[in-house]
């Protein structure tokens, strides 16, 4: 199946796999913010996987604000503007120059490259990284805070734990060269080990928008299509390219309970209606711990002049009350 045959959108595919009405969601935002503050869990389906609780250590949520976008890596989305195949080559190519045109900015002294590529990832420049959130309701925030005309995605993504019970991680600190820079075969080929791992990065705290934002990465190769791991779309298998219009990992979007034992990650994903968002944006201001633009990005720029002139007025106060004590009568 080719895109020029089908017109193959991603918001198509993800349509196919909806699971709003398998949880219960009504014509409400009401009802979607009652299943992600109870947990994200609830399946009224026998027959639809149920989805896995968000306390669970190995589920991840992204919110994209357009529904018809793919589950992508920034990096992806430049080359596929510009070249018609994205390949493992050219992304370890491009990945490779960013890094060291960023160092010769004066960008990442003492820091590995993976730390580096964390905070570029961070701070909006393009690479292989792709956000995701601990959280739901940090996630939803991603779909909802913009493009109020346009309906939005959050998907759920469950990490496979391997054999032994324990789930895919990297640790940035270790990445002095990133363990996947060598993962490409000629130009058109990876190491099938590294184009079917989706594994998680936690920079632990990287700044305070990344645990404001209760934020992790995903990372993994570019997804390949391999009799095992197959995907479907309209009753006709997908091919590797419009596989990666959908997700770049290798991440597998159920439409029946089936194993998909040889995947790396399982997701599912839920439509927020254009006319949810603004509602969803005023429910997750009155958290107790209020989730808004400012909270989300912190704007330590912006307020810097005002903390330093609240510090001298205070300072002012002290000295003052200090200096003249108040008189006895």
């Amino acid at each position: 199946m080719t895109t020029s045959a089908t017109g193959l959108l991603a918001g198509d595919f993800f349509a196919e796999r909806e699971v709003n009405s398998q949880i219960g969601l009504n014509d409400t935002p009401e009802s979607l913010w009652k299943w992600l503050t109870e947990g994200a869990e609830r399946n009224h389906s026998a027959s639809y996987p149920a989805l896995p609780r968000s306390s669970a250590e190995n589920v991840f949520y992204r919110g994209q604000s357009d529904a018809d976008h793919g589950l992508s890596s920034s990096l992806f989305r430049v080359l596929r503007a510009s070249v018609s195949r994205v390949t493992e080559y050219r992304m370890a190519k491009v990945e490779e120059h960013i890094l060291q045109v960023m160092r010769s900015e004066g960008l990442g002294r003492l820091m590995t490259d993976g730390q580096l590529l964390g905070l570029l990832q961070h701070h909006g420049i393009p690479t292989r990284l792709i956000d995701v959130s601990k959280s739901p309701l940090e996630a939803l925030f991603f779909a909802v805070d913009q493009d109020h005309d346009l309906d939005g995605r959050l998907f759920v993504i469950q990490l496979h734990p391997s054999d032994g019970g324990e789930m895919d991680a990297i640790d940035l600190n270790d990445q002095h060269e990133l363990e996947w820079a060598d993962a490409a075969r000629g130009e058109q080929y990876a190491k099938s080990s590294w184009t079917g791992r989706v594994a998680v990065i936690d920079p632990q705290d990287l700044d305070p928008r990344m645990r404001a934002q209760r934020g992790c990465f995903l990372v993994g190769g570019l997804i390949a299509n391999y009799s095992r791991r197959q995907m479907q779309f309209r009753g006709q298998l997908l091919v590797a390219e419009d596989l990666a219009k959908i997700t770049t990992l290798s991440i597998r979007f159920p439409q029946r309970n089936a194993p998909g034992k040889a995947w790396s990650a399982t997701a599912w994903t839920v439509r927020i209606p254009a006319c949810w968002k603004r509602p969803l944006v005023d429910l997750l201001k009155s958290e107790k711990d209020p989730i808004t633009k400012d909270t989300m990005y912190p704007p330590l720029t912006e307020v810097k002049r005002l903390a330093i002139s609240k510090a001298n007025e205070l300072s002012r106060t002290t000295w003052v009350s200090r200096k003249c004590p108040p008189s006895r009568s």
